[in-house]
């Protein structure tokens, strides 16, 4: 069997795995819930917006919300892009964004883990190559993931166009762009939390030790923040949000780099650890 169809096999069985057991049923519906309740918040504060707006022309607006976004971005195409975007799919983007760590935290801490602990690991390992198990555990973890937040956002864009925040062609052209841009940060925090899963033979320890290194990264993007040492927000995955929803081609694109760079580096250390492993 090929590298390709080990990894697509362990992947199939995970995202298989997930979606069978009660925590990723549990956490699909708190997702779609919980995205319910949000975008019923954010639509009812831009009620309030409007009427608060009611005396300024939608020109003026839409005007001032370019300016906001371009001084935001630093960049006046991407205020002019973003602008156009409705306020509640782009708040929902962020919120996704941030929020998204906690989600993969729950979902992988076990996945190798797991195995591991069950002695279910030797069953693969005589069947598939280690890194192909590897990171057909990242994959899986990731597709999981994305499904739960496509799943979220479809009933996002829905009620939206049903409140009448936005026109159908703008919240799915919009809704499935910003959508996309969270899959490459949510590819680093799957390769965090698998590399973190494969070093420990009981879940409970890596489900705690992935709740730690989630928390230092964001301390450590704090601390850069504060102390203005650029080189340390770097390491904290969510800081890309911005330069992959940026207009410039090469920001966007520089900010993909990166992140498939620490996914490398996280999927690559994980594979390594494993290969020499005694499972």
């Amino acid at each position: 069997m090929s590298p390709v169809a080990e990894i697509r096999w362990v992947a199939q069985r995970e995202l298989s795995r997930s979606f069978r057991s009660a925590k990723g049923i549990v956490l699909l519906v708190l997702s779609l819930l919980g995205g319910t309740a949000v975008t019923m918040l954010l639509v009812w504060i831009q009620k309030l917006k409007r009427e608060n707006l009611a005396d300024f022309s939608p020109e003026a607006i839409h005007a001032a919300r370019e300016k906001a976004m371009s001084a935001a971005f630093n960049d006046p195409a991407t205020g002019k892009a973003l602008a156009d975007v409705p306020e509640v799919l782009l708040a929902v983007f962020f919120i996704t964004v941030w929020l998204t760590p906690m989600l993969i935290s729950l979902l992988g801490f076990d996945s190798v883990a797991g195995d591991l602990q069950h002695k279910s690991v030797r069953y693969w390992a005589l069947r598939t190559r280690r890194f192909s198990y590897i990171i057909g555990k990242w994959f899986g973890i990731l597709a999981t993931v994305s499904l739960i937040t496509l799943s979220m956002h479809v009933l996002i864009w829905i009620l939206c166009v049903a409140r009448g925040e936005a026109p159908f062609a703008t919240a799915l052209g919009w809704g499935l762009r910003l959508w996309a841009i969270t899959l490459p940060i949510s590819a680093v925090w799957c390769a965090i939390a698998t590399f973190v899963s494969s070093i420990f033979r009981a879940p409970i320890l890596a489900l705690l030790v992935t709740f730690a290194a989630f928390f230092t990264l964001w301390l450590v993007w704090v601390i850069g923040m504060r102390a203005e040492a650029d080189w340390l927000l770097y390491f904290y995955p969510n800081y890309y949000d911005a330069l992959l929803i940026h207009h410039q081609p090469s920001r966007w694109a520089g900010g993909l780099a990166a992140c498939l760079a620490m996914v490398g580096v996280y999927v690559g250390a994980s594979s390594l650890l494993f290969t020499k492993r005694d499972v």
